[in-house]
């Protein structure tokens, strides 16, 4: 299993990451895909609220995969280095950007979040109801850039709330 230190992810720019610019596009573009599908067509999502800081699970910083996430012997060559560059960059919080491909959203910090947080009606200053919230990991990838993994989640409220890590191949 894959853990990291249970201290706290430290706050880091893309960077302190070492980001390439391809994986920055590709992030964005995993990010607004998955986004649009997170919640059920009926929750009628016009607009998203997203955690300006990225996030992984679980929240307090540990990542830890069970044996759901342990490749195959015969698959661990493909597998690995994705799971190893997840864990690595998710081991710091990053800042999201104005980057997303959706219609309407806001990238809602610390300040914002709380008040988001204790309100279930339309934010002051948000033009859509914003009282889901949703958190995007940093994306991880294979050494040729094919292959994605990357935690997607929202939260709407005291027991309310869901995710998943979503593994991905570029075609």
């Amino acid at each position: 299993a894959y853990q990291s230190p249970v201290q706290q992810p430290e706050q880091g720019s893309a960077n302190d990451l070492k980001v390439t610019a391809a994986e920055e596009k590709d992030s964005y573009e995993i990010y607004s895909i998955l986004l649009r599908t997170e919640l059920p067509s009926q929750w009628n999502i016009t607009g998203w609220a997203i955690k300006q800081e990225t996030q992984t699970f679980p929240h307090d910083g540990t990542i830890t995969f069970s044996g759901c996430f342990q490749p195959p012997k015969d698959q661990a060559s493909i597998y690995r280095p994705l799971i190893d560059d997840y864990v690595a960059k998710n081991r710091r919080l990053s800042v999201l950007e104005r980057k997303f491909d959706l219609p309407q959203y806001a990238l809602v910090g610390p300040a914002d979040l709380k008040a988001i947080e204790q309100r279930s009606r339309v934010a002051d200053g948000f033009p859509f109801n914003a009282s889901v919230i949703f958190h995007v990991s940093a994306v991880g990838f294979n050494r040729d850039g094919t292959r994605a993994l990357v935690y997607v989640g929202h939260h709407c409220g005291s027991l309310c709330g869901g995710g998943g890590y979503h593994f991905l191949v570029k075609k």
